[in-house]
C-alpha cells in the first residue's frame, strides 16, 4: 500500500509546485531594479519627500556634492506585476524639489524604499510615509516627519523637528533647533541635543541625556529619565512608572502614580518646583548653594532630612508635614505623596 501512495504523492507534488511557483502568498520578497536620478539645486531649495500611505524605508543624508541623488526601489512579497502599481513622481520648480510616491491602484501590494542624498544648501521640510523606518542625517531646515509603524532616527541636523509616528521608536542625537516628538508603544530617546523638547508618548518611556534646553515630557505607563540637562524640566508626567531626574538645572513639575520619583536639581525657578506622587516615595537632592522655601507632605509615610544642613524649619511643622527655609529662602519647593516616604538629601550624596 505504501508503495502505491508514494508515487501518487510524487505526481501530485509535480503538479502543485509549478502552480505555486512565484505565488505571492509564499512571502518571498521580490525587488525591482533601483531607479537613480540626479537633480541640480539652487541655494536654499526646499525639498519634500511625500510617500503618502505607501510603506517602505526612507534614508535621507547630506553629502558633499552640489546636486541631489535620488534612488528609489520597489519591493513586493507578491508577484513582480505589483511593481507597475506604484510610481515616483519628481516635480522641480524654482526653489522647490518635490518627490512623491503614488499607488496607481487601490489594491496595490508594493512598497517603495528611498535613498536621498542632499547638498548642504538644501532644506528638507517634509517627509511622510506609511509603515517603515526613517533615518535622516546631517540635513538642515525645519522639518515635519510623519509615519505609521516604524522607527524614526534623526542625527546631526539643524532646524526645528516636528515628528509623529503612529507606533515606533523616535531617537534624536546631536540635533539643534528643538523638537516636538509624538509616538506610542515604544520609546523616545534624545541624546546631546540643543533646543527645547516637547515629547509625548503612550505606553512607552522617555529618555533625555546630555541635552541643553527646556523639556516638556509626558507619557503613560512608561518611565521618564533625565540626566545632565542644562535647562529646566518644565513638566515630567507619567502614570504607573518611575521618574528619575539627575543633574538638571531646575524642575518645575514632576508627577507620577504608583511608583517613585527621584529628582536632583541645582536651582528653583520663578515658577517654583512641584513634585507629586500618588502611592510612591520621593527622593529629592538639592545643591548646597540653593536658596528656597520648602514644604514636604505625606499622608502615610515618613519624612527624613539626611544630614541636610542649612535648613530652618517653621513652628507649624508636624508629623507628616514639614515647612522650612533653605539658605536665604526664595522660590518654593513643594513635595507631596499620598502614600510613601519623602527623603531630602544634598546633591553631594546623590548615588
Amino acid at each position: 500500500m505504501l508503495i502505491r501512495v508514494a508515487p501518487l504523492l510524487a505526481i501530485l507534488g509535480v503538479l502543485v509546485v509549478p502552480l505555486c511557483f512565484g505565488c505571492g502568498t509564499l512571502g518571498l520578497e521580490e525587488t525591482d531594479l533601483p531607479h537613480t536620478e540626479n537633480y541640480s539645486l539652487s541655494q536654499d531649495t526646499v525639498v519634500t519627500l511625500l510617500n503618502g500611505d505607501i510603506n517602505g524605508a526612507i534614508k535621507v543624508e547630506a553629502w558633499g556634492k552640489d546636486y541631489v541623488e535620488l534612488t528609489w526601489t520597489r519591493r513586493t512579497t507578491w508577484s513582480k506585476s505589483e511593481f507597475d502599481k506604484a510610481d515616483v513622481k519628481v516635480t522641480q520648480a524654482p526653489g522647490r524639489l518635490d518627490i512623491e510616491g503614488k499607488l496607481l491602484t487601490k489594491d496595490a501590494k508594493v512598497s517603495v524604499d528611498y535613498e536621498v542624498k542632499l547638498p548642504s544648501n538644501a532644506l528638507l521640510t517634509k517627509v511622510t510615509s506609511g509603515d517603515g523606518n526613517i533615518r535622516i542625517t546631517g540635513i538642515s531646515g525645519d522639518t515635519v516627519i510623519t509615519a505609521g509603524l516604524g522607527n524614526i532616527s534623526v542625527q546631526n541636523t539643524a532646524g526645528y523637528l516636528d515628528i509623529t509616528a503612529e507606533k515606533g521608536k523616535i531617537r534624536l542625537e546631536g540635533t539643534t533647533g528643538g523638537a516636538k516628538l509624538t509616538t506610542a508603544d515604544d520609546v523616545i530617546e534624545v541624546v546631546s541635543a540643543d533646543g527645547d523638547i516637547n515629547a509625548t508618548n503612550s505606553n512607552g518611556g522617555i529618555t533625555i541625556n546630555d541635552c541643553k534646553g527646556n523639556m516638556t515630557l509626558e507619557t503613560s505607563h512608561g518611565s521618564i529619565h533625565v540626566d545632565n540637562l542644562q535647562g529646566s524640566v518644565l513638566v515630567a508626567r507619567t502614570e504607573n512608572a518611575p521618574i528619575t531626574i539627575k543633574r538638571a538645572t531646575a524642575v518645575e513639575v514632576a508627577e507620577t502614580s504608583d511608583d517613585d520619583i527621584k529628582a536632583e536639581i541645582s536651582s528653583v525657578g520663578v515658577n517654583g518646583t512641584s513634585i507629586r506622587v500618588t502611592k510612591g516615595s520621593i527622593s529629592l537632592y538639592l545643591s548646597s548653594d540653593i536658596n528656597a522655601d520648602i514644604e514636604l507632605s505625606t499622608l502615610s509615610g515618613d519624612i527624613a532630612t539626611h544630614s541636610f544642613w542649612g535648613m530652618t524649619t517653621s513652628d507649624d511643622t508636624t508629623e507628616g508635614h514639614l515647612k522650612g527655609t533653605i539658605g536665604a529662602g526664595g522660590n518654593k519647593i513643594y513635595v507631596e505623596t499620598s502614600k510613601g516616604n519623602i527623603d531630602l538629601f544634598r546633591s553631594e550624596d546623590s548615588p
